[in-house]
């Protein structure tokens, strides 16, 4: 997904504001799930535990994926 995003970019400058203002969101409502953790798992019927694992699983994807979408 990031390496499209990579290349969505690289077609026009208005495109690369999009993309990384799409990350910004991503990153933002990440760390607000980790501030909130847990009032969400209440919401969310989850335990705290499975709700951090499932953040940090997301954020090594997020990790690998910004390192695809730079070097693209």
């Amino acid at each position: 997904a990031f390496s499209l995003l990579g290349w969505i970019a690289s077609l026009h400058p208005m495109a690369m504001k999009a993309v990384l203002f799409l990350l910004a969101a991503i990153a933002i409502a990440w760390g607000l799930s980790w501030l909130l953790d847990y009032s969400l798992s209440k919401l969310l019927k989850i335990s705290v535990a499975d709700l951090q694992a499932v953040l940090i699983g997301g954020l090594a994807m997020l990790l690998i994926g910004l390192g695809v979408f730079l070097c693209s």
